[in-house]
């Protein structure tokens, strides 16, 4: 069966996103979803001490989160690995998804605090920059922002979620919005599942090729295996 690009992704927010307890269901069902995010907390580290001075100085660190799915996960880690620098409280939150249920509810902070990964002490500092966060609904083929306004911009398993005919546009803005020197995270899979009725993996080869003005600065996971991360810098 031969889907267009936009019932290509509605399907897919369809198979994921249709329960509140959207983390919940996700870590049961796919571990990758835990590791790829590990991977980009472990290159955003990486990053973090390379610019650690830098990012002392920001009045804000700017962070967009594009198709966080309910709950964010990669801004928790995100947010999480910022603590270890004591530089959560500058942290400002944007979140980016084709779905409003996604944005209200992880505004909203209705959703399962994954405890058992995230730092339970962080709980409540976590939750209040998220309902301190600005969401906007849209396609990522064009985002709404002008030219590098973010300092940290995540994608944790979107590209497999979006129709091969889209991934290049979508690539294109993230490195648009991403400030010079800012850092990128992309975790991804390169192997489709049973359960992935609705998704089009791509391999680590082919993502980087999307991102032609990046310099990949740390790279983790096989090409084989279900979950694989790029870390960058413009």
């Amino acid at each position: 069966m031969t889907f267009t690009p936009e019932q290509f992704v509605t399907s897919s927010i369809v198979r994921y996103g249709k329960l509140n307890e959207y983390i919940q269901e996700k870590l049961v069902s796919d571990f990758s979803a835990i590791k790829g995010n590990i991977m980009i907390a472990e290159g955003l580290r990486k990053y973090i001490k390379e610019n650690l001075e830098t990012l002392k100085e920001k009045q804000k660190i700017e962070i967009l989160d594009i198709g966080p799915a309910i709950g964010a996960l990669s801004t928790l880690f995100t947010l999480q690995t910022l603590n270890e620098f004591g530089l959560m409280e500058k942290a400002q939150i944007h979140l980016f998804d084709v779905s409003a249920k996604v944005i209200e509810q992880t505004l909203n902070c209705k959703f399962f605090f994954p405890d058992s990964i995230i730092d339970p002490k962080l709980k409540n500092p976590i939750h209040q920059k998220l309902r301190q966060a600005k969401g906007e609904v849209g396609s990522a083929e064009k985002l709404p922002w002008k030219n590098e306004k973010f300092d940290i911009v995540l994608a944790g398993f979107l590209f497999c979620h979006l129709h091969d005919s889209v991934k290049p546009l979508v690539a294109n803005e993230i490195e648009r919005v991403t400030k010079k020197t800012g850092f990128m995270g992309i975790a991804e899979t390169s192997a489709k599942t049973k359960s992935q009725t609705f998704s089009s993996p791509i391999s680590t080869k082919l993502l980087e090729k999307l991102f032609k003005n990046t310099e990949i600065k740390f790279k983790s996971g096989k090409p084989k295996d279900k979950a694989y991360a790029i870390c960058g810098q413009k």
